[in-house]
Protein backbone atom coordinates (compact mmCIF):
# COMPACT_ATOMS: atom_id res chain seq x y z
CA UNK A 1 0.00 0.00 0.00
CA UNK A 2 3.02 2.03 0.00
CA UNK A 3 3.63 2.15 -3.55
CA UNK A 4 1.88 4.77 -5.36
CA UNK A 5 2.60 7.09 -2.55
CA UNK A 6 6.46 7.67 -2.72
CA UNK A 7 8.80 8.55 -5.40
CA UNK A 8 12.24 7.55 -3.98
CA UNK A 9 12.83 5.21 -6.83
CA UNK A 10 14.76 8.10 -8.94
CA UNK A 11 17.07 7.96 -6.12
CA UNK A 12 17.93 4.24 -5.85
CA UNK A 13 18.56 4.09 -9.81
CA UNK A 14 20.79 7.07 -9.95
CA UNK A 15 22.75 5.13 -6.95
CA UNK A 16 22.62 2.48 -9.08
CA UNK A 17 24.11 3.91 -11.86
CA UNK A 18 27.31 5.11 -9.99
CA UNK A 19 27.54 1.71 -8.50
CA UNK A 20 26.58 -1.06 -10.42
CA UNK A 21 25.21 -3.96 -9.52
CA UNK A 22 24.27 -6.64 -8.65
CA UNK A 23 22.23 -4.29 -6.40
CA UNK A 24 21.29 -6.56 -2.25
CA UNK A 25 17.68 -5.05 -1.34
CA UNK A 26 16.85 -5.36 1.96
CA UNK A 27 13.19 -5.84 2.91
CA UNK A 28 12.48 -5.35 -0.66
CA UNK A 29 8.25 -5.81 -0.12
CA UNK A 30 6.66 -5.83 -3.58
CA UNK A 31 9.10 -5.02 -5.93
CA UNK A 32 8.40 -1.24 -6.14
CA UNK A 33 12.17 -0.67 -6.11
CA UNK A 34 13.70 -3.85 -7.47
CA UNK A 35 11.52 -4.15 -10.68
CA UNK A 36 12.72 -0.90 -11.33
CA UNK A 37 16.08 -1.19 -11.02
CA UNK A 38 15.92 -4.68 -13.15
CA UNK A 39 14.55 -2.74 -15.99
CA UNK A 40 17.36 -0.29 -15.76
CA UNK A 41 19.87 -3.56 -16.53
CA UNK A 42 20.80 -4.25 -13.17
CA UNK A 43 20.89 -7.82 -11.26
CA UNK A 44 19.05 -7.63 -8.12
CA UNK A 45 18.29 -9.72 -5.22
CA UNK A 46 15.95 -8.77 -2.99
CA UNK A 47 15.14 -10.23 0.50
CA UNK A 48 11.80 -9.99 2.07
CA UNK A 49 10.07 -12.35 4.97
CA UNK A 50 6.42 -11.84 4.18
CA UNK A 51 4.71 -13.85 1.46
CA UNK A 52 1.98 -11.97 0.26
CA UNK A 53 4.83 -9.40 -0.19
CA UNK A 54 6.64 -11.33 -2.03
CA UNK A 55 3.86 -13.02 -4.54
CA UNK A 56 3.27 -9.46 -5.11
CA UNK A 57 7.33 -8.49 -5.82
CA UNK A 58 6.95 -11.59 -8.21
CA UNK A 59 4.33 -10.61 -10.03
CA UNK A 60 4.96 -7.11 -10.66
CA UNK A 61 8.58 -8.34 -12.20
CA UNK A 62 6.54 -10.49 -14.23
CA UNK A 63 4.12 -7.84 -15.32
CA UNK A 64 7.10 -5.95 -16.59
CA UNK A 65 8.97 -8.66 -17.70
CA UNK A 66 11.97 -8.46 -15.57
CA UNK A 67 13.65 -10.89 -13.20
CA UNK A 68 14.51 -10.70 -9.88
CA UNK A 69 16.38 -13.12 -7.53
CA UNK A 70 13.46 -13.10 -4.68
CA UNK A 71 14.22 -14.96 -1.39
CA UNK A 72 12.23 -15.63 1.42
CA UNK A 73 14.29 -13.88 4.63
CA UNK A 74 14.80 -12.29 7.47
CA UNK A 75 16.58 -9.02 7.20
CA UNK A 76 18.50 -9.74 10.55
CA UNK A 77 19.83 -13.20 9.76
CA UNK A 78 20.33 -14.28 6.45
CA UNK A 79 23.70 -15.56 4.58
CA UNK A 80 24.02 -15.51 0.94
CA UNK A 81 26.78 -16.78 -1.19
CA UNK A 82 27.89 -13.43 -2.84
CA UNK A 83 28.75 -9.64 -2.00
CA UNK A 84 27.39 -6.78 -3.52
CA UNK A 85 28.72 -3.02 -4.16
CA UNK A 86 25.01 -1.80 -3.47
CA UNK A 87 22.79 -3.10 -0.48
CA UNK A 88 19.95 -0.98 -0.26
CA UNK A 89 16.97 -0.30 2.64
CA UNK A 90 14.42 1.94 1.45
CA UNK A 91 11.25 4.04 3.12
CA UNK A 92 11.47 3.36 6.84
CA UNK A 93 12.50 -0.21 6.91
CA UNK A 94 15.36 -0.12 9.21
CA UNK A 95 12.89 2.11 11.48
CA UNK A 96 10.43 -1.02 11.47
CA UNK A 97 13.49 -2.65 14.08
CA UNK A 98 13.86 -1.86 17.48
CA UNK A 99 16.95 -0.04 18.85
CA UNK A 100 18.69 -3.57 19.45
CA UNK A 101 17.85 -5.15 16.79
CA UNK A 102 19.62 -2.66 14.33
CA UNK A 103 22.77 -4.24 15.01
CA UNK A 104 22.18 -7.67 12.99
CA UNK A 105 20.62 -5.47 10.28
CA UNK A 106 23.74 -3.74 9.60
CA UNK A 107 26.03 -6.52 10.30
CA UNK A 108 24.34 -8.61 7.83
CA UNK A 109 24.47 -5.31 5.23
CA UNK A 110 27.95 -4.97 5.71
CA UNK A 111 28.40 -8.65 5.34
CA UNK A 112 27.40 -8.66 2.00
CA UNK A 113 29.33 -5.51 0.84
CA UNK A 114 32.10 -5.71 -1.25
CA UNK A 115 34.95 -4.27 -0.24
CA UNK A 116 34.58 -0.22 -0.05
CA UNK A 117 30.31 -1.12 -1.52
CA UNK A 118 28.21 1.23 -0.25
CA UNK A 119 25.04 0.49 2.04
CA UNK A 120 22.12 3.00 1.48
CA UNK A 121 18.75 4.00 3.10
CA UNK A 122 16.19 6.29 3.54
CA UNK A 123 14.00 6.89 6.75
CA UNK A 124 11.90 10.15 7.67
CA UNK A 125 13.28 12.22 10.56
CA UNK A 126 10.24 13.74 12.80
CA UNK A 127 10.42 16.64 15.10
CA UNK A 128 10.48 15.78 18.58
CA UNK A 129 8.55 18.86 19.70
CA UNK A 130 5.68 18.01 17.25
CA UNK A 131 5.64 14.11 17.78
CA UNK A 132 5.61 13.14 21.38
CA UNK A 133 2.00 12.65 22.89
CA UNK A 134 0.50 13.05 19.29
CA UNK A 135 -2.69 11.46 18.25
CA UNK A 136 -3.91 12.73 14.78
CA UNK A 137 -7.15 12.09 13.13
CA UNK A 138 -8.06 9.58 10.52
CA UNK A 139 -6.59 11.41 6.87
CA UNK A 140 -7.52 10.91 3.42
CA UNK A 141 -3.94 10.81 1.53
CA UNK A 142 -5.54 10.37 -1.79
CA UNK A 143 -6.91 7.85 -4.22
CA UNK A 144 -5.24 6.43 -6.77
CA UNK A 145 -5.49 3.86 -9.83
CA UNK A 146 -3.83 0.51 -9.64
CA UNK A 147 -2.07 -1.22 -12.28
CA UNK A 148 -5.61 -3.75 -12.39
CA UNK A 149 -7.44 -0.56 -12.72
CA UNK A 150 -9.32 -0.67 -9.75
CA UNK A 151 -9.53 2.59 -8.04
CA UNK A 152 -7.81 2.77 -4.00
CA UNK A 153 -8.34 5.71 -1.12
CA UNK A 154 -5.33 5.58 1.31
CA UNK A 155 -6.43 7.01 4.41
CA UNK A 156 -3.73 7.29 7.47
CA UNK A 157 -3.75 7.46 11.75
CA UNK A 158 -0.83 7.74 13.55
CA UNK A 159 -0.03 7.53 18.02
CA UNK A 160 3.48 8.98 18.62
CA UNK A 161 5.37 9.18 21.51
CA UNK A 162 9.08 10.61 22.05
CA UNK A 163 10.43 7.65 20.44
CA UNK A 164 8.47 6.13 18.43
CA UNK A 165 5.26 6.28 16.13
CA UNK A 166 2.90 3.32 15.14
CA UNK A 167 1.23 4.41 11.95
CA UNK A 168 -2.31 2.54 10.19
CA UNK A 169 -2.97 2.27 6.71
CA UNK A 170 -6.42 1.91 5.71
CA UNK A 171 -7.01 1.39 1.76
CA UNK A 172 -10.70 0.90 0.20
CA UNK A 173 -10.67 -0.69 -2.88
CA UNK A 174 -13.05 -0.75 -5.68
CA UNK A 175 -12.63 -2.83 -8.60
CA UNK A 176 -15.13 -3.82 -11.71
CA UNK A 177 -17.66 -5.23 -9.18
CA UNK A 178 -18.04 -1.91 -7.42
CA UNK A 179 -17.85 -3.72 -3.89
CA UNK A 180 -15.68 -1.66 -1.80
CA UNK A 181 -12.50 -3.89 -0.47
CA UNK A 182 -11.20 -2.56 2.94
CA UNK A 183 -7.60 -3.44 4.03
CA UNK A 184 -5.37 -2.58 6.75
CA UNK A 185 -1.99 -2.43 8.04
CA UNK A 186 -0.55 -1.37 11.50
CA UNK A 187 3.76 -0.64 11.62
CA UNK A 188 5.50 0.55 14.83
CA UNK A 189 8.77 2.67 13.49
CA UNK A 190 11.16 3.60 16.12
CA UNK A 191 12.41 7.10 15.02
CA UNK A 192 16.35 7.64 14.15
CA UNK A 193 17.74 11.31 14.18
CA UNK A 194 21.01 12.44 12.57
CA UNK A 195 23.62 12.44 15.48
CA UNK A 196 22.03 8.87 16.42
CA UNK A 197 22.41 7.75 12.68
CA UNK A 198 25.92 8.89 12.22
CA UNK A 199 27.28 7.61 15.73
CA UNK A 200 25.56 4.07 14.93
CA UNK A 201 27.18 3.42 11.54
CA UNK A 202 30.48 4.44 12.42
CA UNK A 203 30.38 1.73 15.30
CA UNK A 204 28.39 -0.65 12.89
CA UNK A 205 32.07 -0.23 10.74
CA UNK A 206 30.82 2.37 8.11
CA UNK A 207 31.70 5.35 6.93
CA UNK A 208 29.47 8.09 5.64
CA UNK A 209 29.76 9.21 2.40
CA UNK A 210 26.44 11.39 2.55
CA UNK A 211 23.54 12.16 4.56
CA UNK A 212 20.91 14.56 3.06
CA UNK A 213 17.86 15.77 4.61
CA UNK A 214 15.14 15.42 1.62
CA UNK A 215 15.36 14.89 -2.08
CA UNK A 216 16.03 18.02 -3.47
CA UNK A 217 19.62 17.21 -1.92
CA UNK A 218 19.72 19.58 1.02
CA UNK A 219 22.26 18.83 4.26
CA UNK A 220 20.52 16.82 6.65
CA UNK A 221 20.40 18.59 9.83
CA UNK A 222 18.13 17.73 13.17
CA UNK A 223 15.40 19.42 11.40
CA UNK A 224 15.40 17.82 7.83
CA UNK A 225 12.05 15.86 7.49
CA UNK A 226 14.62 12.66 6.03
CA UNK A 227 17.41 11.10 6.08
CA UNK A 228 18.94 9.59 3.04
CA UNK A 229 22.00 7.94 4.03
CA UNK A 230 24.65 6.93 1.92
CA UNK A 231 27.72 4.85 3.54
CA UNK A 232 30.67 2.70 2.62
CA UNK A 233 31.44 -0.01 4.26
CA UNK A 234 34.84 0.51 6.18
CA UNK A 235 37.84 -1.99 6.21
CA UNK A 236 39.97 -3.01 8.86
CA UNK A 237 43.14 -0.99 8.77
CA UNK A 238 41.40 2.49 7.17
CA UNK A 239 42.23 5.06 9.52
CA UNK A 240 38.94 5.61 10.56
CA UNK A 241 38.86 1.62 12.10
CA UNK A 242 41.88 2.34 14.13
CA UNK A 243 41.31 5.44 15.72
CA UNK A 244 37.36 3.61 16.34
Amino acid sequence: MYDPLHADADWCRALAVRTGGPILELGCGSGRIAVPLAADGHRVVGIERSPAMLERARARAMRAGVVVDLRDGDVRDFSLDETFPLVLMVLNTFLMFEPEERWACLARAREHLTEGGRFAMHVFQPDPEKVAGYEGAVVEEGTFETESGSRVTVFTSTRATVDRSTFTWTCDEVGDDRIVHRYSRTATLHYLYRREAELLLAAAGFSIESMEGDFDGSPADERSPRLLIIARRRERGDEQERRG
